[in-house]
């Protein structure tokens, strides 16, 4: 395997990000029109221009040593011009039988005009008539999306074509013609930013994972602190010898204990407590009640996913994962004269415990609400551990249910739920001590 530059790949880096970073300005819900305008496009064109003609020449320079067909070096020649050196180059490669497209080439040499008088900030004459000629602007606030396209078009064949001179001619790809940028799939594509109720049900849910990852930074601050230290009177043995929940009730008592001394580095999250409770509210009843998963049909399904006497090894259940729901009741209906035997309960009881299950694996993508609810707002917020705990055991059982359904269809086992009920006897640990 070839190994990769440090900066190739550093570069590769970057220029991904800045696409990425684009795509997110322009699809940040918070952001204004402006977001989609001129501006926008031509200031990432700026960025984007110099760093793809910086990744590009790094490539022609390093590349060098695995070039098999002595193309590259025809661009290092000392006392050319740049518009001498890339005509040279695409020369070199025409000669060397790799076809190459020679408006990458020409388009190239603009890019490369572009970025000197970007970073110089000065403009050469007979730089703005080759951009007239290659149909870029001679005002660097003109640049556009079509320019952007035309610049990654240029980036992706340039590093194409380079790749092709470590392989020897006769091996190389010969490509049936040359794709042009209309055709290409190298353009950017670009996304409206408006959004779904989709869209907000997932922000709300990865906006609770975020409060939950900024809480639990300071928790491991202030419990590996001196004051506060969770390990505090126990040797290394002692910790080695605990087990694993244990050892997180010692973690978590310990900053349970800071919270209500008022750690200033967790009592500040307060606020942001009350805002966390308020937006496990709204997802709880966006997605998960207006979509039927309310607190009773999550029972009445664990009565049966849990039971014991529910067979979760029988391969028909697996079905419910990928089929349409209409699709698996059919099936359902056909083959339920063979289970009627094994079963407690009548088929629909089963047809609506497994599709409650379905519906809660895609609703419920972790267990951040549980331990968020039952752990983390607790810890930063102790005067209302018990409004908290209500809400994280509601939480519990639409997890249960959601982890019951997936060990049902991917395993074919039984889901206990042990290691979520620790996050709820934690919380109630904590009312006992408020």
């Amino acid at each position: 395997m070839v190994k990769m530059d440090e900066f190739i790949d550093a570069y590769s880096d970057d220029l991904l990000y800045l696409l990425e970073a684009r795509r997110a300005l322009i699809t940040h819900p918070l952001m204004g029109e402006y977001a989609f305008g001129e501006l926008l496009n031509a200031s990432f064109c700026r960025l984007f221009i110099a760093w793809v003609v910086q990744a590009i020449e790094i490539m022609l320079q390093t590349w060098q040593e695995r070039d098999q067909v002595g193309v590259l070096s025809q661009y290092f020649k000392e006392g050319s011009s740049n518009r001498e050196r890339v005509e040279a180059l695409c020369t070199a490669f025409h000669q060397a039988g790799i076809a190459v497209d020679p408006d990458v080439f020409n388009d190239f040499l603009a890019i490369k005009y572009l970025r000197n008088t970007i970073v110089h900030g000065r403009w050469k004459d007979h730089e703005k008539e080759w951009l007239d000629l290659r149909n870029f602007p001679t005002d660097v606030r003109r640049l556009t999306k079509e320019h952007l396209d035309k610049i990654s078009h240029v980036y992706q064949n340039m590093m194409f074509y380079i790749f092709l001179t470590s392989i020897p001619t006769r091996y190389a790809p010969k490509p049936e013609r040359i794709v042009k940028l209309e055709e290409s799939t190298t353009k950017i594509a670009d996304v409206s930013g408006i959004l779904t109720f989709d869209d907000i049900n997932r922000i709300i849910w990865r906006n609770l994972e975020r409060i939950a990852y900024h809480i639990y930074q300071d928790i491991k601050k202030v419990v590996c602190s001196e004051k506060y230290n969770w390990a505090q009177g126990l040797s290394i043995e002692d910790v080695e010898q605990l087990e694993d929940r244990e050892r997180k009730r010692l973690f978590y008592l310990s900053a349970w204990r800071a919270g209500k001394e008022n750690e200033p580095l967790l009592a500040r999250h307060r606020p942001l407590a009350k805002e966390a409770l308020a937006f496990w509210h709204e997802y709880w009843q966006r997605p998960v009640v207006s979509r039927g998963l309310d607190e009773e049909r999550i029972h009445q399904a664990l009565q049966v996913l849990t039971s014991p006497h529910f067979h979760p090894e029988l391969w028909v259940w697996s079905y419910s994962g990928f089929l349409s729901d209409e699709a698996f009741a059919k099936l359902l209906d056909a083959i339920w004269p063979k289970l009627e035997e094994k079963m407690v309960w009548g088929k629909k009881e089963v047809e609506h415990a497994l599709l409650a299950g379905k519906l809660a694996y895609e609703l419920l993508p972790n267990i951040t609400p549980l331990i968020l609810l039952g752990v983390y707002l607790p810890i930063v917020d102790p005067a209302n551990v018990a409004a908290y705990c209500r809400e994280a055991k509601r939480a519990l059982s639409a997890l249960k249910l959601r982890f019951a359904w997936y060990y049902c269809v991917e395993h074919h086992k039984r889901f206990t739920g042990e290691e979520l009920d620790q996050y709820i006897l934690l919380c109630e640990e904590f009312i006992d001590k408020a």
